[in-house]
């Protein structure tokens, strides 16, 4: 009897510290170089509202509306930039695909006690030509609001600091990683998260936005020149107001009987094929405009 305690107790650091060591590291959902998703607990998230499940384009929608004001990132391309407060979206749409995408299938595996850690990056234009920049964060539910809390903003994260291959510091600002925010205090940032209908910052920090699951969302569109318009989030209202204004250029195109007649003869033959059945809607749109943007 003696002997087995002996034994349980030297085996008891050995245990806890293999416990310790098994919490401490996050789940990945999702890796791709420096960026990440994972699951993971942070200090002061308790008693959320986990496992949720929020549809991708719900996601996708909330963030489209995220905006900050004094940036790092500018995207008019100006070096001479005088209006440095002007609010700019702080995620590209290729970074709320995939955040949209990955925090949807995170969230319904999360406890309450964790949350879902990301540091996404995507090319940004600037006057020194394109440039990776980076974004962290984490995300949980509570109270039917979706957390938003940024710990890092557009970070040229090749330019100023070194990775790791492994995820490490998930949570809090350790070195050579980017911060995830922390809910214990409000760290000091020089740029500042734009409420927007539906949202509000939580104790007046400029890091964290609590938004409102129970309101309807459209998507918010930034459509560069030359770029085509993805509807892949927008609203069912979006949508049709979309359709129904370019039904409206072509109908206006052949009322005003343009001069240019093989312009004209060739959006009446995508009419016709898309009014018989042949022609799917998004092909249809889509050669429209590029029918339409030869005049």
């Amino acid at each position: 009897m003696i002997i087995r305690s002996l034994q349980l107790f030297l085996l008891l650091p050995f245990l806890l510290l293999s416990s310790m060591n098994v919490n401490s590291q996050p789940e990945v959902v999702w890796k791709k170089k420096a960026d990440y998703i994972v699951i993971n607990e942070l200090d002061g998230a308790v008693n959320n509202d986990h496992p949720h499940r929020i549809p991708v384009s719900t996601i996708a929608r909330i963030l489209s509306h995220v905006q900050v004001k004094n940036s790092p990132y500018r995207p008019d391309d100006s070096f001479w930039d005088t209006q440095k407060d002007a609010p700019v979206r702080v995620f590209t749409d290729r970074e709320i695909d995939l955040l949209g995408n990955k925090l949807s299938e995170a969230l319904i595996q999360l406890k309450q006690s964790e949350v879902v850690a990301f540091s996404v990056s995507d090319l940004r234009s600037s006057y020194l030509g394109r440039k990776r920049l980076s974004i962290s964060g984490s995300v949980f539910i509570k109270d039917k609001r979706l957390n938003l809390l940024l710990g890092a903003m557009h970070v040229d994260l090749l330019g100023k600091y070194q990775r790791s291959t492994g995820i490490t510091g998930t949570y809090g600002r350790l070195k050579n990683d980017l911060s995830n925010g922390e809910i214990a205090r409000s760290n000091s940032h020089g740029w500042d998260l734009v409420t927007f209908e539906g949202a509000k910052k939580v104790d007046n920090r400029s890091d964290w936005l609590s938004i409102d699951l129970n309101r309807t969302y459209e998507y918010v569109v930034i459509k560069k020149k030359g770029q085509s318009l993805d509807t892949k989030y927008l609203s069912e209202q979006q949508q049709e107001l979309s359709s129904v204004s370019l039904e409206a250029r072509i109908i206006e195109l052949e009322q005003a009987q343009k001069t240019d007649s093989s312009i004209e003869e060739r959006l009446r033959k995508l009419k016709t094929l898309y009014d018989g059945g042949v022609l799917p809607e998004a092909a249809y749109f889509e050669k429209v405009r590029v029918i339409m943007s030869e005049l």
